[in-house]
C-alpha cells in the first residue's frame, strides 16, 4: 500500500465537568488526511484545504510532526507526501488541531502495517496537539482516535477509559464566528479555587460517571455543571447565558462550553428535542445579529479515526 486517507472526528473537550482529563467524538464532522509514500526519507506538506492559516512547514505543521514521532519510534524513516482537508474550521473549540493529528497517526500507522495499537497513537498525536497548541494534553486526541466518551487523566495508555454511551442521546454543538484564542482562554482562568467548589465538582464528575453506567438520564443532567471554568469562560461567548437559557427551556439535558470555546454544546435526548433545541439556539443568535454554524450528531460509540480510501 503506498497511499491511504483517514478521518478523524471534531471533539467536544472537557464536557462541563471533566476540564482537560473528559472528551467526546463528534462523528459528523472532522478532518482528512491523505497520505502517499513518496520515495525520500522528509515528510512534505502538499495540500491543505479550507486552512489557509495553517503552515506548510514540515516542522511546524501537527500531521508532519505526528508522523516524524512515530517514525523516531519505529527507526524507520519512509517519507510521506500529506493533504490534508479541514472539515471544521481552526480556532472552534470543538479540537481542529487534534483532529488532523488523530487523522495523520490513524493514517500512517495502517500505512506502514498498523505497529501500533490505538491507545498508543493518542501518545503520538498529542504531539500534534505540543506542535499547535504549546502542550501535549489528549483529552481531545483521545476521542478523536477512540471515538465515544474518553476520560483520560495521563499520558500513559493504560490510564485512558473509554466510557459507556446512554441510548438516543444528540450533541448540538454551536460556531459563533469569533475567535478566542487558547491561550488566552487560558490566561482568564483563576489559580486559586475554594476547596469547597473543587470538592463539589470532584462530585459532579463522580455522579456524571456513574450515570453512563447506570443508563440515568436524571443523574446525567444534574451532574452536568460546570462550577469551575464555565463561569469565567463564558465571559468571553456572545450570548452564552441567553443560549443556555433557550436550550434547557426547551428541554436539553446540558449546556457547554466545548474546549476552551467559542464553541458551545446542548445534549439532548431524541432528534425531536434536538430539532427544537437547535431552533432556540438560532432564533438566539438570529436575534442578536450573531453569524454561526451548527451541526448535530447522534453520540455513538464507534465514532472515532478510521480509514476512508
Amino acid at each position: 500500500m503506498n497511499s491511504t486517507k483517514a478521518f478523524a472526528p471534531a471533539t467536544i473537550a472537557n464536557f462541563n465537568v471533566g476540564y482537560d482529563v473528559l472528551g467526546l467524538s463528534l462523528n459528523g464532522i472532522g478532518d482528512e488526511v491523505e497520505l502517499t509514500i513518496n520515495g525520500t526519507e522528509e515528510n512534505r506538506i502538499i495540500h491543505i484545504k479550507n486552512g489557509a492559516e495553517l503552515p506548510m512547514e514540515s516542522e511546524k505543521n501537527c500531521c508532519s510532526v505526528v508522523i516524524r514521532a512515530m517514525q523516531e519510534n519505529l527507526g524507520e524513516f519512509r517519507g510521506v507526501d500529506i493533504s490534508i482537508l479541514k472539515g471544521f474550521d481552526s480556532g472552534s473549540g470543538l479540537g481542529s488541531s487534534s483532529a488532523s493529528s488523530a487523522a495523520a497517526a490513524f493514517g500512517y500507522n495502517s500505512l506502514v502495517g498498523n505497529p501500533f495499537g490505538k491507545k498508543e497513537l493518542i501518545v503520538f498525536a498529542a504531539e500534534g496537539e505540543r506542535i499547535a497548541c504549546g502542550s501535549a494534553h489528549i483529552d481531545n486526541v483521545a476521542p478523536s482516535i477512540l471515538g465515544g466518551f474518553v476520560l483520560a487523566n495521563s499520558n500513559d495508555p493504560n490510564n485512558i477509559i473509554e466510557l459507556p454511551i446512554i441510548d438516543n442521546l444528540f450533541a448540538v454543538t454551536l460556531f459563533p464566528k469569533i475567535k478566542i484564542n487558547t491561550s488566552d482562554s487560558r490566561k482568564i482562568l483563576k489559580k486559586n479555587i475554594p476547596l469547597e467548589t473543587v470538592s463539589r465538582q470532584i462530585g459532579l464528575m463522580g455522579a456524571f460517571i456513574s450515570s453512563l453506567y447506570d443508563n440515568n438520564l436524571e443523574r446525567f443532567s444534574y451532574s452536568m455543571q460546570d462550577l469551575i471554568i464555565e463561569p469565567m469562560r463564558s465571559l468571553l461567548i456572545p450570548q452564552f447565558n441567553e443560549m443556555k437559557a433557550a436550550s434547557l427551556k426547551h428541554n436539553a439535558l446540558a449546556f457547554g462550553i466545548s474546549g476552551s470555546g467559542p464553541s458551545v454544546f446542548a445534549i439532548t435526548e431524541g432528534i425531536e428535542n434536538t430539532n427544537q433545541v437547535l431552533m432556540a439556539l438560532k432564533e438566539v443568535c438570529d436575534a442578536a445579529n450573531l453569524e454561526t454554524q451548527t451541526y448535530t450528531n447522534a453520540l455513538i460509540k464507534n465514532s472515532g479515526a478510521r480509514l476512508i480510501k
